[in-house]
């Protein structure tokens, strides 16, 4: 089954829609870039910094591991004792990185998704079972809440490459060229990105 098919129909709709009322609500332009610790904020969802749950320096050198050492671990959401979601996530990513995973778990907030149950706990090796269809559903929103269709539009008009569009709306190079392609501006306005490749 094709990744796109886990996808409701009207669900990308839908993401573009929250991706625009959520900048609206924070006074963001269209345009504008949507910072995820402010999103987190605005949604009242505490973020903690992994490092806070380590004890160890080889636990928290693990997690700062890059490049063949990179742990491969970036943020979970969870509900603690009180109730109240949290999103811990690592702080050693790039800043980019960081906006997409905090993103990732607030879209899995938003659609009302359920923690499936914790294996092991344990930062930065701790995994927890996941539904497919719920990982497919965070990470269009998640992607989309940091680049809507509208922002690319308006950035290629602007004749930004994708170096550019990652500094305005500090998302990762993969992140740019991955929605410049499943939003379709990419297609759209192909004759403009070929600078790019």
């Amino acid at each position: 089954m094709a990744k796109s098919s886990l996808l409701k129909h009207g669900f990308k709709a839908k993401a573009e829609r929250l991706a625009l009322e959520y900048r609206s609500k924070l006074l963001i332009e269209p345009h504008g870039s949507l910072d995820g610790f402010d999103l987190a904020a605005f949604l009242e969802i505490p973020i903690y910094d992994a490092t806070e749950f380590l004890n160890s320096p080889l636990e928290k050198a693990r997690l700062a591991g890059s490049g063949e050492n990179d742990c491969g671990w970036s943020a979970l959401t969870m509900t603690p004792a009180s109730g109240r979601k949290i999103i811990i996530h690592n702080p050693y990513h790039t800043l980019p990185r960081q906006q997409s995973n905090i993103m990732h778990e607030l879209s899995h907030i938003i659609c009302g998704h359920e923690e499936g149950p914790r294996y092991d706990f344990l930062i930065p090796l701790g995994m927890r079972s996941f539904d497919e269809v719920h990982e497919e559903e965070a990470k269009c929103l998640g992607a989309t809440l940091q680049l809507p269709r509208v922002s690319l539009v308006w950035a290629a008009k602007k004749n930004m490459n994708n170096f550019e569009i990652s500094e305005h709306f500090n998302a990762s190079i993969e992140m740019v060229a991955y929605r410049l392609n499943t939003s379709g501006v990419l297609k759209q306005f192909k004759y403009q990105y070929i600078r790019d490749k």
